[in-house]
């Protein structure tokens, strides 16, 4: 399973960005900008026939010290760390508002960042620009460097609106509803790659096997083949031993 960290400040959206991503209404949500997420929570996502474990975590005020927001600190802390021991973070999705200063948002992006291997990738959902004049893809051509410019670095990024679809929508925001839930969907389709398949395989040593990727090392073959149909074979009960050597193993 794939698991996806969806993180970032309080009230910017992250369980109605989740329920854009699966397609369904799994999320609660709030038109309340306080922390509607009060601990860690966890839904399935299929995209392109992969199936995604996607995190909603809660959300942290900028600078506050309140008892409520050091206790939710210390439930993504520890949800990431049982995460990262069970299964590991492959993707880290970090939410921003589209109108919200930027500078305000760069201890919170620090403070998540931290809390994630150093090889896992992040990016940015920059949502709430269901109302932006130009389109919403223009939003990161004019603020990308900004945000560099703060230490902010994102290996990818979708420019969204993460409101429900919905008849009583105007059919310019439905469509830029319909549009959002390509673009994060396919964000993270291609943030998180297939990894290559592996051939489980003996090696010269009888009972020890080791894991390998027989396409990525150039070692498939005709020969390789009528080696793996051996290798079945002695699996199955033959007791020659069969020696890996010519492959350099």
């Amino acid at each position: 399973m794939v698991n996806v960290v969806i993180a970032g400040e309080s009230g910017i959206g992250k369980s109605s960005i989740i329920n854009l991503i699966t397609g369904r209404n799994v999320a609660k949500t709030s038109n309340d900008t306080a922390a509607c997420t009060l601990q860690v929570e966890s839904y399935n996502a299929h995209i392109d026939g992969r199936d995604f474990e996607i995190w909603d975590t809660p959300g942290l005020e900028e600078g506050s010290v309140t008892a409520v927001n050091a206790r939710l600190s210390e439930v993504v802390i520890q949800s990431l760390q049982q995460l990262k021991r069970n299964g590991g973070i492959h993707l880290l999705v970090y939410c921003m508002h589209g109108n919200r200063a930027k500078a305000a948002i760069l201890n919170n992006y620090k403070a998540i960042c931290s809390l994630v291997p150093p090889t896992t990738p992040v990016v940015a959902v920059i949502t709430r620009l269901e109302r932006y004049q130009d389109r919403m893809e223009d939003w990161w051509s004019k603020n990308a460097s900004e945000l560099s410019g703060l230490g902010m670095e994102f290996a990818d990024h979708a420019c969204i609106t993460a409101l429900a679809d919905s008849s009583r929508l105007s059919p310019a925001l439905r469509e830029r509803v319909a549009h959002s839930r390509r673009a994060v969907r396919d964000l993270i389709r291609r943030s998180c790659p297939v990894p290559p398949p592996q051939v489980m395989f003996p090696s010269s040593i009888p009972g020890e096997f080791r894991d390998a990727t027989l396409v990525a090392r150039g070692l498939w073959s005709s020969e390789a083949g009528a080696q793996i149909r051996k290798t079945e074979k002695y699996r199955r009960g033959s007791s020659k031993e069969i020696s890996f050597a010519r492959f350099g193993l």
